[in-house]
Parts: structure tokens; sequence; C-alpha cells
């Protein structure tokens, strides 16, 4: 009964994105798979700084690969952040550009706000 159901359905009956949203959702799986592994480094290189001080936090920071992978974290997560608010904005409120426009300014504020910190911890 399901599959003679499925079979009488046309492609032209199944809701199709507006725009592009397989682009999105292939953007949002693999930063999250990105942000999977940059968060396992994070965690492993914070529980390797464990109770060796702000000294050596930030002679960690300082290493370029470790400083590249931090903002590169940062980086990611604002997108991946970007992308969800953008997609509960736009099912939520689909006609409001007010919205958007506050989440877009939102994540960057955040991601500047991260990235500023990893630059003054260079200048420290």
């Amino acid at each position: 009964m399901v599959n003679s159901y499925l079979r009488e359905r046309s492609s032209k009956d199944w809701k199709k994105s507006e725009k592009h949203g397989a682009a999105e959702w292939l953007a949002e799986r693999w930063t999250s798979i990105a942000l999977i592994v940059l968060t396992g480094w994070a965690l492993w290189s914070a529980y390797g700084l464990m109770g060796q001080g702000y000294d050596a936090a930030l002679a960690f920071l300082r290493m370029p690969l470790n400083a590249g992978l931090m903002a590169l974290t940062f980086v990611i997560t604002v997108w991946h952040t970007y992308m969800g608010l953008n997609a509960n904005v736009l099912d939520y409120f689909p006609n409001s550009r007010l919205i958007k426009l506050v989440s877009f300014i939102f994540c960057l504020l955040l991601l500047i706000a991260a990235l500023g910190g990893l630059f003054l911890a260079f200048k420290v």
C-alpha cells in the first residue's frame, strides 16, 4: 500500500528548495564534520595545557599551526552558526529582511570578537 502511494506521486508533488537548499545542506554537514575534528583538537590541546598556566597557553597559541587551527575553528563555528540561524529565521520568518540582517550582524560581531581575541593573544 505504501509503495503504490509513493509510485503514484510524481516529483512535482515533492517540496523543492526555492533557492539553494542542497548546497546549504552540504555546507552544514561539512562544517559539522570539520567542527567535530577541530573541537576534538581543541579539547585535546586544552587537556594538555591544564595546570600549566597562562604563559603556557599563550605560548601554545603563538605557534602558527595552533593559531591557524584556532582561527579556523572560530571561522567555521561562526559560519555554521550563521547557517543555522539563517535556516531558523527562514523557517519562522520567511519574509523578514530585518531579522536576517540582525542574525548576519550578530554572527559578524561574533567572528570579529573571536578573531580579535586571537589577535590580542599574539600582541601580548
